[in-house]
């Protein structure tokens, strides 16, 4: 509610009787002298509704002179005859008085109760704000706007640096409106954690945030009506204001150890599950490669060349499994990192699954492979050598997890989305809600097989179709076993001109 002016308030304190005075006269002889005293009463009280107590009592005392000369006997006189006019006149005197007190103090509720409705709002402007605010730069943009707007002074949140010095907020305008802070006093408020007054008339005053016995930033305010918590009025209103940001802080302070702290467990839970995924896979190469060397070196000249073979290609088999291992180790590290480069081109699809098929001849000894390949489908542009790597993955996968002689389909069409490329087996398929789990890193179905994988084979294939720009996802066919579906992006091929490259249809 708007601020009344106290001159206008006594002026319409002296002029509400004159009035009472000018509408009562022309009826005085209509009206009795009880109602007449009542139209002063009633100015009265509209006085002490608009302006308050003064200015009503104000008006009562002039009404009281004004009521004895010009409408009690004898009239034009100040002098009163009648006991009863006398007994009205105080009477009204008195019930002005009560009234206007009782009509101050229903307008001063009034505007305590909407002072406490502004700030009950603004505490929740405050805090809907900095309930948005993702990082300390946003809580310091709130904090600024919000303290302009309710207290009309600049200030600045000052965050602490890797060694605990307070700097400014740099880069972001909003969130600093005060440049000139002595950063040597802030730091001095800042360790002792207590508030400082100003040490020059123009410096700011300094309010460490804390919460849970630590400081956690410190605001530094410049009004020009002196602190804000030196106010009664403004004090706790202000407290409120700053236990906000503090808790704010406070939030994103346990926010942050929060994510730390799950990013540490996740980075341990992945190593441990690396060091037992490889320490597994290669422990049986190495079993078998010590072996076969231990055995070709203890029989000496008594082996046989065809034992020879045998020991030296079990030692090539078993150091090729590891070479394997390692590539996909590094590969999805490399993906994962974004440092991977992919030396893409316009590629035939056929031409790469006949490659993966080609180098898999040996693993699919008595597995009939069925390829539906329409000869109308486009060029990719793709790294070839990594989607042929896609595919002796899920090659090895379906020989791996479906019976012996069991066939694999390798399916592609067009879509008005993009290039959609099916490679799907007749195995048991994928268990109820694990076909996102596949996907996760060191995972595996049968960790303790001696056939079981590190569980990258999967998570690579995926970061691989992914860094073409596309997607993949697992699911069961009706009739079929378990399907790995991969959508890659379609562009538009170039156009060849046969003309200019010197060839010439017939």
């Amino acid at each position: 509610m708007p601020a009344v002016c106290p001159l206008r308030g006594y002026a319409w304190g002296v002029a509400a009787p004159f009035i009472c005075t000018v509408v009562n006269w022309p009826m005085r002889d209509l009206l009795g002298q009880p109602s007449i005293l009542m139209i002063y009463l009633l100015g009265v009280f509209l006085v002490a509704t608009c302006y308050g107590f003064g200015a009503a009592i104000l008006a009562s005392l002039l009404s009281a002179p004004l009521f004895a000369y010009y409408f009690a006997r004898p009239i034009f006189s100040f002098a009163i005859s009648d006991l009863e006019n006398m007994v009205g006149l105080a009477v009204m005197i008195v019930v002005a008085n009560l009234t206007s007190n009782l009509q101050d103090k229903a307008r001063q509720q009034a505007e305590l109760a909407l002072q406490r409705e502004r700030r009950t709002n603004a505490l929740y402007q405050l805090s809907q704000a900095l309930a948005d605010a993702s990082d300390q730069m946003a809580v310091a943009r709130v904090a600024v706007q919000h303290i302009y707007d309710q207290f009309g002074a600049q200030s600045v949140l000052l965050f602490a640096d890797d060694q605990g010095k307070l700097i400014y907020p740099d880069g972001d305008p909003l969130a600093c409106s005060l440049r000139h802070v002595s950063l040597s006093g802030a730091q001095g408020a800042f360790q002792l954690d207590k508030d400082l007054p100003q040490s020059t008339p123009d410096s700011p005053f300094f309010y460490p945030l804390e919460r849970s016995q630590s400081a956690l930033a410190l605001l530094a305010i410049h009004s020009q009506n002196g602190p804000l918590d030196a106010d009664p009025n403004l004090s706790g209103f202000f407290a409120t204001f700053r236990s906000l940001i503090a808790q704010t802080l406070q939030r994103l302070h346990f926010a942050e150890q929060a994510k730390s702290a799950t990013l540490q467990a996740e980075t341990e839970a992945l190593r441990n599950a690396l060091l037992s995924a490889i320490s597994h896979d290669l422990r049986t190469p190495l079993t078998r490669i010590t072996g076969a060397a231990g055995a070709l070196i203890e029989s000496g000249n008594d082996c046989t060349d065809e034992d020879r073979q045998d020991f030296g290609k079990v030692i090539f088999d078993e150091a090729q499994r590891m070479s394997d291992l390692t590539g996909k180790i590094l590969n999805m590290a490399r993906l994962s990192s974004g440092k991977i480069i992919l030396h893409q081109d316009w590629n035939a699809l056929e031409e790469i699954v006949g490659s993966a098929l080609t180098r898999l001849n040996n693993s699919l000894l008595d597995r009939p492979v069925r390829t539906q390949l329409p000869n109308s489908l486009p060029l990719v542009w793709i790294d070839a050598v990594l989607l042929e790597q896609v595919l002796i993955n899920l090659i090895e996968n379906a020989i791996k997890y479906t019976p012996a002689g069991s066939p694999i389909d390798i399916s592609a069409e067009k879509l008005p989305t993009g290039l959609q490329l099916v490679v799907s087996d007749y195995g048991h398929g994928i268990p109820k809600n694990m076909e996102e789990k596949l996907f996760e890193k060191f995972y595996s179905l049968e960790t303790e097989t001696q056939e079981g994988g590190v569980g990258l084979g999967l998570a690579l294939c995926r970061a691989i179709i992914e860094a073409h720009g596309g997607s993949m996802r697992a699911a069961n066919v009706v009739g079929k076993g378990a399907a790995f579906i991969m959508d890659l992006p379609l562009l538009e091929p170039p156009i060849l001109n046969w003309e200019d490259a010197g060839m010439h249809t017939v």
